[in-house]
């Protein structure tokens, strides 16, 4: 237990006790957390996801295929990615799930608005190369008031970038739903996980 501040869920915390540390068992020991911003975060449900009006987040190899997205390629984990547990990238356009073997599941990891993909629709909102910043930071106030700048490995662009935590089955995750802007437009979506 920490005394003063800790970190839960990636938040920090300041706890308060009341009460008298030598008689805790007559008095009543009360902690208060201060959680609000974690029960009233502004989270994207990832099971909510649909890629140009069909495909999900998490899906078999045979369901993409059925997908009204065309698959361009499936390529080895590069390198760069060596610490990724997926056997093999699966791209449509610059857009790519990450392929588990085992399991036959595609996971998604990088979300690009190019020829292949055009649409994307979390619930009512709906995300495409014409979204603002302003459009994000309107829908999302409390994590993309602001941006930050960001290099992307290998492209010359400089991007904007803020991101929204991420929930799956009404549970908050440590993942993000990372939000990329490239002259006040959204040009990238990455679902960056914590490794």
């Amino acid at each position: 237990m920490c005394n003063r501040s800790c970190t839960i869920a990636g938040h920090s915390t300041l706890i308060y006790v009341v009460g008298n540390y030598r008689n805790m068992k007559q008095t009543p020991f009360i902690a208060l957390i201060g959680l609000t911003s974690l029960v009233n975060a502004q989270t994207i449900d990832i099971q909510q996801l649909k890629l140009n009006g069909t495909a999900g987040f998490s899906l078999t190899l045979d369901e993409l295929r059925e997908s009204n997205l065309e698959i361009d390629s499936i390529r080895p984990i590069p390198e760069l990615m060596d610490m990724s547990m997926a056997d093999s990238l699966v791209y449509i356009g610059g857009t790519y799930f990450e392929y588990y073997t085992s399991s036959n599941k595609c996971i998604l990891n990088v979300i690009k608005f190019d020829g292949a993909i055009t649409e994307v629709r979390v619930g009512e909102l709906i995300l495409n190369n014409e979204t603002t910043a302003e459009t994000i930071q309107a829908n999302f106030p409390e994590d993309c008031i602001s941006t930050d700048d960001i290099k992307v490995y290998q492209d010359p662009n400089s991007y904007k970038i803020c991101g929204i935590p991420i929930s799956a089955n009404g549970r908050l995750t440590d993942s993000r739903f990372l939000f990329f802007f490239l002259d006040g437009k959204l040009t990238r979506i990455d679902i960056w996980e914590p490794s």
